[in-house]
């Protein structure tokens, strides 16, 4: 049952309204009257009713006040207004305030049944919507954070986020820090939901203890990591020492509880919920140096030399583009990307030495990973590392970069023309097995060795400098002159056994290939 409320001075419309229309009937539950506007917010606050029928002319407190008053309190309470005077001020008052309908006295019951109805049914729908809103909040707060960590919200998108998810994001200044497991193959946590099991264990202990040590939220990144903005108070100093002491605490927790270990990078502290972004990426790095430093330990950006930020480089992923192009081992547009990231770091002018050796360590560590075979080949990563951090500008550390660079996709070239030489191999040896074959094609042997035909007739042309169907040309009309020379096989026998059902179109690709006919041929 929904509740109503009927507030009006006049005690006959009062007595009119609350006997005259059906409510229980129809769904509705009368929980009171009021003669005025003071009476009727007492009324509310005591029965919290649904929908209230009010007159706009009461005094002490008349229509208006008592729905600024009840719009304050209880948004989501439906108002119709009476009134005896179609005034068109009234009116725009009425819609000003939100007012769900506005009518003219006297009030059909019918017609107030029907608006009621209407506004109820309104009521409904703004309850499903916001309990829709309720249950994917979590969902919004993860993907509103995921932008934030990126960088690619305005300062008015990150505001309106902020208050309209209920974030609380308010702090002196912001530490980010990022968890990540070193191992999922513990065999506590061996089953199809591993993984997430101790994901989510990991956010419990987290959750747990910045809520013991301090304030700030725990998020679940779509990533592998565990993400904490710690919320902290004093100098950047202090801040960081705060974060460096929650992070410590979640390490050894998850270490004592769960039998497993994290690694845990921070980020500096900053001011501007906007330059969260920035203790993001600077914890990402500092997390990256676990492969250097160690797992199940606590690494912070300041060890790495580097400075906080006040601007920075979006890369927009060409350190995964050039890992492609090493891959694909095109060398020229390799060489490009890495001109492009070398010129925007030149050019920003705000990266010291210890930052760029740093970007010089994260694409190295991305080329190692992403052609971990070929890699296998070279200099171990800790060499080319250290040689790296004696390097003294950028151009040395680049330079150093486009040598591994030009060294992988010689690997990966001659990796590939290896495995062309096999596959054109494999293809000549079908073609020598099955030349007596009619209609033998590019498809048949494509299929045999498993790639396209396309492919097929591009490799072949490029390995043997003769396209396919010259080459099985070619391989039947030696044939033919094999057998021509050592039996006794009529001409059209010999075309049969070399793949030519059509005697004369035999002897007219002989003759074209040799310059004389099969018969000539033999004679000779």
């Amino acid at each position: 049952m929904h509740k109503v409320a009927i507030i009006d001075d006049e005690v006959i419309i009062t007595r009119g309204l609350s006997r005259n229309i059906e409510w229980q009937a129809n769904g509705f539950e009368l929980v009171g009257s009021a003669a005025n506007g003071e009476e009727g917010m007492k009324l509310v606050v005591e029965k919290r009713p649904h929908l209230i029928i009010t007159d706009i002319c009461m005094p002490f407190v008349d229509g208006f006040e008592l729905t600024e008053q009840v719009v304050r309190a209880y948004p989501e309470t439906k108002i119709l207004m009476l009134t005896s005077y179609n005034d068109f001020e009234f009116a725009k008052r009425a819609l000003q305030l939100k007012v769900f309908d506005y009518l003219l006295k006297p009030v059909d019951g019918e017609k107030l049944l029907e608006t009621a109805k209407r506004a109820i049914k309104e009521l409904e729908y703004e309850s499903e919507m916001k309990q829709k809103v309720v249950e994917g909040m979590p969902l919004l707060r993860q993907q509103f954070l995921e932008k934030l960590f990126k960088g690619k919200l305005t300062p008015a998108e990150i505001n309106s986020g902020i208050d309209f998810l209920d974030l609380q994001l308010t702090a002196e200044r912001f530490v980010v820090i990022l968890l990540k497991a070193d191992d999922y193959s513990y065999p506590e946590y061996q089953n199809r939901f591993g993984k997430e099991v101790l994901k989510y264990c990991v956010i419990n202990v987290s959750e747990e203890t910045l809520a013991s040590m301090g304030k700030g939220l725990v998020f679940n990144s779509i990533e592998d990591e565990v993400v904490l903005i710690v919320f902290a108070e004093g100098d950047q100093k202090e801040a960081e020492l705060q974060a460096y002491e929650i992070a410590e605490s979640i390490r050894a927790n998850v270490e004592k509880f769960l039998k497993t270990t994290v690694t845990a990078g921070i980020g500096f502290a900053y001011e501007q919920t906007a330059e969260i972004t920035f203790s993001y990426h600077d914890a990402r790095s500092s997390l990256d140096f676990r492969h250097i430093l160690g797992t199940n330990r606590v690494l912070t950006i300041a060890d790495t030399g580097l400075s906080p930020r006040k601007e920075s480089i979006v890369f927009d992923g060409l350190e995964k583009e050039l890992a492609l192009k090493v891959k694909l081992g095109l060398e020229g547009e390799a060489h490009a990307i890495l001109n492009t990231i070398e010129q925007s770091i030149i050019e920003s002018q705000s990266f010291s030495l210890s930052r760029t050796r740093l970007i010089g360590v994260e694409i190295t560590v991305l080329m190692y990973k992403e052609l971990e075979e070929q890699a296998k080949q070279l200099d171990d990563f800790y060499s080319i590392y250290n040689k790296q951090q004696q390097m003294q500008t950028v151009h040395e550390i680049f330079a150093c970069i486009r040598q591994l660079v030009n060294q992988l996709v010689s690997i990966v070239n001659h990796q590939r023309e290896n495995q062309v030489k096999k596959l054109i191999n494999r293809a000549v040896e079908y073609m020598e097995q099955h030349y007596d074959q009619e209609g033998l094609s590019l498809h048949d042997v494509s299929s045999v060795i498993h790639i396209s035909p396309t492919y097929l007739s591009i490799i072949f042309k490029k390995e043997k400098n003769i396209n396919f169907s010259e080459f099985l040309n070619q391989l039947r009309m030696n044939k033919a002159m094999e057998l021509l020379r050592i039996s006794d096989l009529k001409s059209y026998e010999v075309a049969e056994k070399v793949g030519f059902k059509n005697a004369h179109y035999f002897s007219l690709c002989f003759k074209k290939y040799t310059g004389v006919s099969p018969s000539e041929y033999k004679n000779a």
